[in-house]
């Protein structure tokens, strides 16, 4: 199998990579164990024992409570001794990020961003301690210019090899870091700088109409179909797919007048679980109970008693709650209905933004709404959606005032 169908079949699930690196990590502990040159022995107290390689001692004795825990320090201790390739050292930088907590799916992006750039490459087995910046400034270019990355891509793709050779330096494998050398401008100059058009990031107006025409047909023939109204909450609110799946009864403060929107669902892809997590930014913040609002929440209640749905999460069905997938489903089953491209909640949560700013939202109060900064609201979900009378009404009135 070449890098290309690997990938492919890595990025659409055919390949399980979590599994693919359970074996792998399984089958380099029982390497590692079967080439120790020193027995492994229980003592009478139950203690687990056996040598370990030592410089000046030629070995030394090492024990631990349990067999697990000694074959654990073989390992370790193995690990330590490895190669100089930026592999061996990439393994070296995930194991801290392992400890440090960093989640399944991040460790997942990172496993699949190394077969994407690195499997198989000759930076791969170049010994880190002769690497230059010359040679990260060639294998950052090369990148670029195959995957066609966006200035975002290439500073984490950056991002990735600063931090091994970082490691590396706190270890003493290096005596400096290369990366401090690298001019980012070298290969950002190479970097996709096309624009997504506008249609790509929001709904039109006249699309929003249909589709909402369509949900609220939908939800008179079928009632009972929960992820409808979650579908026609995004509009009204702009809260992400996982914020709606995690949103909870106890969250509706009808005393202040305002959702507080504390949570969010996630899935661990390694573990395939869904858990509930804080939002995105880590940050809770409140949103103003409309009529809309309520309107659609008291509909979700009424469903849920009749139906026997009800439960502590604002959003549940026959099997209990309901999960992100489910939604965007829902939302793009409609769209095919209604004769226009497939949307995501991520659009509908750009276009409540954009609708906001072009109504003369200040870019504060609009990021205080949908949880973030400023500063990504501005660069990434404010777009114009105001229509050429709009512009034309807008040119027009410049002068009068004079």
């Amino acid at each position: 199998m070449n890098k290309e169908i690997l990938n492919y079949a890595i990025e659409q699930g055919i390949i399980d990579l979590s599994h693919i690196q359970d074996v792998v990590n399984m089958n380099k502990r029982k390497e590692i164990l079967e080439q120790h040159p020193y027995s492994i022995w229980e003592s009478k107290d139950g203690k687990w024992h056996t040598y370990l390689p030592d410089k000046e001692k030629g070995r030394v004795p090492r024990k631990r409570n349990s067999k697990k825990d000694i074959e654990n320090l073989i390992v370790d201790y193995y690990k330590e001794q490895v190669g100089h390739s930026f592999k061996d050292w990439w393994e070296k930088w995930e194991e801290k990020q392992v400890r440090y907590g960093v989640s399944n799916n991040t460790l997942l992006k990172y496993n699949s961003d190394y077969v994407r750039f690195f499997k198989d490459g000759p930076f791969e087995s170049m010994d880190i301690r002769a690497v230059t910046e010359e040679d990260i400034t060639e294998v950052m270019v090369k990148c670029v210019k195959k995957y066609d990355l966006k200035e975002k891509g290439a500073k984490a793709l950056f991002g990735y090899i600063r931090g091994v050779f970082k490691h590396a330096r706190i270890k003493k494998e290096i005596n400096e870091n290369p990366c401090e050398y690298v001019e980012p401008r070298a290969f950002l100059r190479f970097c996709n700088q096309s624009l997504p058009l506008l249609d790509d990031r929001v709904i039109p107006p006249d699309e929003v109409e249909i589709l909402l025409k369509v949900i609220k047909e939908d939800q008179q023939k079928n009632p009972s179909y929960i992820p409808l109204y979650a579908v026609e909450l995004a509009f009204y609110t702009g809260m992400r797919v996982g914020e709606l799946t995690g949103l909870m009864w106890s969250n509706i403060r009808e005393d202040l007048g305002c959702i507080m929107i504390q949570y969010s669902e996630k899935l661990d892809r390694k573990e395939k679980k869904y858990y509930i997590a804080k939002t995105k930014t880590g940050k809770e913040r409140l949103f103003p109970l409309t009529d809309d609002i309520k309107r659609i929440l008291n509909e979700v209640k009424k469903q849920e008693l009749k139906n026997g749905y009800f439960n502590e999460f604002v959003f549940s069905g026959e099997n209990g709650k309901i999960h992100f997938g489910a939604i965007a489903d829902c939302l793009r089953y409609r769209c095919e209905k209604a004769g226009i491209r497939r949307r995501t909640i991520h659009d509908i949560r750009r276009t409540v933004n954009s609708e906001m700013r072009t109504s003369g939202v200040s870019s504060v109060v609009a990021a205080s709404l949908l949880g973030h900064t400023e500063k990504v609201n501005r660069k990434n979900y404010t777009y114009d959606l105001s229509s050429i009378e709009k512009k034309k009404e807008i040119i027009s009135n410049l002068y009068k005032a004079m």
